[in-house]
């Protein structure tokens, strides 16, 4: 059995936490209960004690301090932090100081607390086989750091790599995609390295990573590549390695999903608010959305705008979203868009609350063009009168509503066309064409040409680069 105490100044808490928690399930017991760390790390001198729980805000002897004597004089015991606190910098500092894993007092719920003890369990077995064969040599991969080399280039080839020094006598390990990853930090492109890659592979040094298992880690890195890397790339003109911390990446896949960014992202106060455009942007930071659907909703949107006439700059900002790779590069992106956008909303001489309502206006019939909506109905959605939503459209956007949706139809038929493989039926419902036939006639009268025609003969260029770039 895992030999566990639990401390918590709260009696009624205590003896709650005990009887709630799966601790039997996990194969543990709790050997003793305290009230304050002095009692705790009396009782610890004379008793062996694999896990330690411990609350962090207590009187007297504080959870933190609490955790760095344990970590001095009993290395042995690894502790799991109790918190009524969801705050992700603060339970981050537990984390930093060694805590393997943290129990929100105010999230009892019977799966998460399997899943979050079958995750302690399974660290506090597994470094207890360590230390059972510690005279054997080490396990593959059981080292705290791992370089992770991952293609952005389709031809980017497994050779390259290996004709680098220091690589060129590493075991590298295929992930999905064209990714590979060796068990330590060999490799610090520099000098010629770093030439000889240049802007073909991103590298990166992950610290902290305490995973052993071989599927294990390969699932993790996997789970790095197609979420976390596109946030800590600054940029890819260069191969130089990006240092992170797999510690904290592990603490992002334990939060809950929230999507606050969607919410601030079709408010559009951040076209106006410098403030808001800051949380904005600190709301994805956080959050770290899944980068494919960050960037597809970003360009949906701007590719709706691009109906609006009075927007000159449209179409060079929508060519640049094909080349933008990392979270970095669409950050300075969404600064040049808003400055471009700002510049002409502010001539159209409406208050800044109504011209936010029509972009609002914009994003809710993009989201609907399938249903026939109607002017009315959008007026009422940003509780404007018809009358007074019309005006107030014309002078934003440089077209009467109803014109304005039948460009936006067309447009996004044109987006659907090109870089999908829908069904020109398929295709018509999703623009709000009900009769095939009809959209056929509309889309020839605006074009020229049939939708097959138009498909066949238009550049495919990338709406923006999906992530990973290489693979999926």
């Amino acid at each position: 059995m895992i030999r566990a105490i639990l401390v918590d100044d709260e009696h009624i808490v205590r003896k709650g936490l005990i009887h709630i928690l799966p601790w039997q399930k996990h194969g543990m017991e709790v050997a003793a209960d305290f009230e304050g760390g002095e009692k705790a790390l009396a009782w610890m001198e004379h008793e062996q004690v694999d896990l330690l729980v411990t609350d962090l805000s207590m009187p007297g002897m504080s959870g933190f301090e609490l955790m760095r004597i344990v970590k001095e004089r009993f290395p042995n015991t690894e502790t799991a932090i109790l918190t009524c606190h969801q705050d992700f910098q603060y339970v981050q500092d537990a984390l930093r100081l060694g805590a393997i894993d943290y129990i929100v007092k105010t999230e009892l719920d019977d799966e998460k607390l399997d899943r979050l003890f079958g995750r302690i369990a399974e660290r506090l077995l597994a470094d207890r086989e360590e230390k059972t064969s510690r005279s054997q040599p080490a396990p593959a991969f059981a080292q705290s750091s791992v370089t992770l080399l991952l293609a952005l280039n389709a031809d980017c080839k497994v050779q390259e790599l290996y004709a680098q020094p220091g690589l060129n006598d590493k075991p590298l390990v295929p992930l999905q995609g064209n990714a590979w990853f060796t068990e330590e930090l060999a490799f610090q492109p520099e000098g010629e390295a770093q030439a000889g890659l240049s802007a073909r592979w991103a590298v990166f040094c992950l610290h902290q990573v305490g995973v052993k298992d071989r599927s294990r880690l390969k699932s993790v890195l996997d789970t790095y590549i197609k979420r976390h890397s596109f946030y800590v790339m600054a940029t890819t003109s260069s191969a130089a390695a990006v240092h992170d911390s797999m510690q904290d990446v592990l603490l992002w896949e334990t939060k809950p999903v929230r999507e606050d960014w969607i919410r601030s992202w079709r408010h559009f106060d951040w076209l106006f608010q410098d403030e808001a455009f800051q949380t904005f942007l600190e709301q994805i930071a956080e959050q770290r959305p899944d980068p494919n659907k960050l960037c597809g909703m970003i360009h949906q949107t701007v590719w709706a705008w691009r109906s609006m006439l009075r927007w000159t700059e449209r179409e060079e900002l929508l060519q640049e979203l094909g080349g933008l790779q990392t979270w970095s590069q669409w950050q300075s992106f969404l600064h040049r868009l808003r400055r471009s956008l700002r510049a002409i909303l502010d001539q159209s001489g409406i208050d800044k609350d109504i011209t936010a309502r029509m972009i609002q206006s914009i994003e809710w019939s993009l989201l609907r063009l399938d249903q026939g909506i109607t002017q009315e109905e959008a007026a009422a959605e940003v509780h404007l009168s018809r009358g007074y939503f019309s005006d107030c459209f014309k002078r934003t956007t440089g077209a009467t509503y109803n014109d304005f949706m039948r460009m936006l139809r067309m447009d996004q038929a044109k987006r659907l066309l090109v870089h999908g493989s829908q069904a020109i039926q398929e295709i018509a419902a999703k623009c709000g064409f009900a009769d095939e036939s009809y959209f056929r006639k509309l889309f020839r009268q605006e074009t020229g040409r049939s939708p097959r025609t138009y498909r066949e003969e238009e550049a495919a260029l990338d709406e923006f680069m999906h992530w990973p770039p290489v693979g999926k």
